[in-house]
């Protein structure tokens, strides 16, 4: 089973777990649907790219001093009651209890001064920072904790680790208000997401059998697939049971999770072998590299109770070789919906190339991916910045940052641009039409910095 990791460094899935068998694939969405190619679409005409839109503010904040920039992991941030939230890996200092890496939230309000560090636990090897979702009037986090032994499993001993969810504007937010058992491996990968008091953490493991064929089960005595998981609760209640959710058929990774209506919408990323093409993009199977794989998305909806209540559903052609992606949920009126920017290899040759596929979902159905125009792809993932007026972000040629202003519905607003005040850096939230929030982890000045974008 081959796996290409994104720039959010989702790790493999080597552990083993039974197989759920009741969600069912709707055959008669599965069928295949053409990529519309525009030639000039509301992204501009192909290769347009604008000079730097963004510009940096006197507003910056420090989440390290300094001398621990290299210990500093940024990830994502979200809108809450009282400002912003990012989660973070940083290293605690010696004489300071705990010490070492912690995973922690910084809190960030509208007022000028530094950040707020929340620590919750310490950070388990690799693992990234904490995921956060804003719950009503409650900002959840959730992490990984650390492994603990557990009861033999089919003979030999394993080991299982706690994704511990936190309240992390409680009193005491470093006492883990959930813990949700996983199997311990090499997969890192999970998202969080909150409608309404309800709560839903999705991962993914490997389980025992690769994916049939023809929608046949798998037989456990082949190569091992990957499998998304998911759990709700109740917030502030405690008390969560975990099930599959990708059917047995789906060789699933790099999960996400949104709210839509009063259930989610959970995507993942599915795989079979490409038995035509090496990685380096030549038609020679024996060619040196990585083997490469078709790669598409799929998406099931789940209720509030984490019960998977609809088909599963192809998002993107399993002809493709999408390796990352994105999603960000907008409403429209009374329908629920969310965006979906993929990005698709094609033929590229060493992480560099393709095209960005974007798409809209509905909890009923969606909108045939639409290639979007650009002047070319360079390493790492496509990124949503979400926020009053959204924004899509991506690494062009050169390796420089593209910025595609969206409207309202996730339309892209003329050309996109090319931000060379970005290098190093990662647009991360939007707090107004033109304010952009950014991750610059190894800038000593400040690692979280207010640009100024204007649309």
């Amino acid at each position: 089973m081959t796996r290409s990791p994104s720039t959010r460094a989702l790790l493999l899935a080597v552990a083993l777990i039974a197989c759920r068998r009741d969600a069912k694939v709707d055959t008669a969405a599965l069928q295949e649907a053409a990529v519309q190619v525009p030639t000039g679409d509301a992204a501009g005409p192909v290769g347009s790219v604008l000079a730097a839109r963004c510009r940096p503010t006197e507003r910056a904040a420090q989440l390290d001093d300094g001398q621990a920039l290299d210990d500093l992991d940024i990830g994502d941030g979200v809108a809450y009651a009282s400002g912003y939230a990012v989660g973070i890996v940083h290293r605690v200092p010696e004489g300071r209890q705990p010490a070492g890496r912690q995973a922690a939230v910084a809190l960030w309000g509208p007022a000028a001064g530094d950040p707020r560090i929340v620590d919750l636990a310490p950070s388990v090897g690799d693992a990234p920072p904490p995921r956060l979702a804003s719950c009503r009037d409650r900002l959840l986090a959730a992490a990984f904790a650390p492994p603990r032994a557990a009861a033999p499993d089919g003979g030999g001993p394993s080991m299982v680790r706690d994704l511990a969810v936190y309240m992390v504007d409680s009193p005491s937010p470093g006492q883990a208000v959930l813990h949700i058992a996983q199997k311990a491996d090499e997969s890192f990968a999970f998202d969080l997401a909150c409608s309404g008091a309800t709560g839903i953490a999705v991962w993914g493991e490997t389980a025992a059998g690769r994916a049939g064929e023809g929608g046949r089960a798998p037989s456990p005595d082949t190569a091992a697939r990957g499998v998304i998981r998911g759990a709700s609760f109740a917030v502030g209640k405690g008390g969560a049971v975990a099930d599959d959710l990708s059917p047995p058929d789906s060789d699933a990774e790099m999960p996400r999770v949104v709210p839509s209506g009063a259930g989610f919408l959970v995507l993942w990323l599915a795989r079979r072998p490409d038995a035509t093409k090496a990685s380096d993009g030549s038609a020679a199977i024996e060619a040196i590299g990585e083997a490469r794989t078709f790669g598409w998305l799929e998406v099931v909806a789940v209720d509030g109770a984490g019960k998977v209540v609809g088909p599963v559903r192809r998002v993107t052609p399993s002809s493709g070789h999408v390796s990352a992606y994105d999603v960000l949920a907008r409403s429209e009126g009374s329908q629920p919906a969310i965006l979906v920017v993929a990005r698709d290899d094609g033929e590229s040759i060493d992480g560099a190339g393709g095209s960005l596929l974007r798409v809209r979902v509905q909890s009923a159905g969606g909108d045939p991916p639409v290639a979007l125009a650009t002047d070319g792809l360079g390493r790492g993932a496509p990124a949503f910045v979400d926020g009053p007026l959204p924004w899509l972000a991506w690494i062009g040629p050169h390796e420089e940052v593209r910025l595609l202003p969206l409207d309202g519905a996730g339309e892209g607003i003329g050309p996109a641009s090319a931000e060379d005040g970005l290098d190093e850096a990662r647009p991360l939230i939007s707090s107004s039409p033109t304010r952009v929030l950014v991750a610059a982890p190894r800038d000593k000045a400040g690692q979280l910095r207010v640009f100024d974008c204007q649309r």
